[in-house]
């Protein structure tokens, strides 16, 4: 699901796909978040910067689908009107690659990039658009809106039940396994960091208490990369291969933890869940 850069400041910064960012203090009692990495355990900023777009990480296959010249950048997904990412003329579909000078290598060092950027100056960066570079500069704006609850409700108002769903509330699917679990897609990124270099994987963000994730031993930080022996590369992929298995009583998950491969059965629980978005409860 993707977030809207800057506003999100306590969310979890990863998005994928476009991606579901967890909000802090709106987790349930005794869920296990996602740890974050060094770069994303900024103190609050009082004159954060604010560019006014929603991203999520370029993935190998997206890479090669634009003809990128590497897996590196961030994937515009939605530019806000009115605001400075609009007025510097960015485009969804747009790659960012280079901000102010430094390669942009994800969305977590870009959002970092973004807020330290002081309001009212103006940034340069190098675009991916239509197969080449262009170059573009944005005067960044000031966050108004530090407060991830008020982000969270302003962002259920806006897309309700009825558009996209960027949280996975709302819209239903039928009867499916739910693990309780948030995941997301990952990137060469994050990938690197969660122990499963090649990119491919989901990646827990979140186990619900009390939730068949959790009896299992499953852990805010594990990527899952099979589900039976059928390989799931993305979130997707693993809502499928759940959905396949409806009618089995066990699952057997392969995954990564830390770096290391290893096997975890779970006793799916039935039930409706949320409806399709990049990163939605399991």
């Amino acid at each position: 699901m993707a977030t809207l850069v800057s506003r999100e400041f306590r969310l979890t910064s990863f998005a994928a796909g476009a991606a579901l960012l967890l909000v802090s203090g709106l987790m349930p009692a005794g869920a296990q978040q996602l740890p974050r990495p060094p770069a994303i355990r900024d103190a609050q900023m009082a004159e954060a910067g604010w560019l006014g777009v929603s991203i999520e990480e370029v993935s190998a296959q997206k890479a090669q689908e634009l003809k990128l010249p590497g897996v590196y950048g961030v994937l515009v997904r939605e530019v806000g009107a009115e605001s400075p990412a609009a007025k510097a003329g960015l485009k969804n579909g747009d790659v960012i690659t280079d901000y102010a000078g430094q390669r942009v290598e994800g969305a977590i060092e870009f959002r970092r990039l973004v807020r330290e950027t002081p309001p009212g100056r103006t940034a340069k960066m190098t675009v991916w658009r239509e197969g080449r570079s262009q170059t573009v500069s944005a005067e960044i704006g000031k966050n108004e809106n530090p407060n991830p609850e008020n982000l969270f409700q302003s962002m259920m108002r806006r897309f309700g039940n009825s558009g996209p769903n960027m949280f996975g509330f709302g819209a239903t699917l039928p009867v499916a396994p739910v693990l309780g679990i948030t995941g997301q897609d990952l990137s060469g990124q994050l990938g690197k960091y969660f122990g499963a270099p090649d990119g491919e994987g989901v990646l827990i963000t979140n186990v619900e208490s009390n939730s068949p994730a959790a009896t299992a031993g499953l852990e805010a930080g594990d990527v899952i990369t099979k589900v039976d022996g059928s390989r799931v590369r993305t979130l997707s992929e693993l809502r499928d291969q759940l959905r396949l298995k409806r009618e089995e009583k066990t699952v057997v998950l392969s995954v990564l933890r830390k770096g290391s491969e290893m096997s975890v059965n779970i006793e799916p629980r039935r039930e409706r869940s949320p409806g399709a978005a990049h990163s939605i409860p399991l």
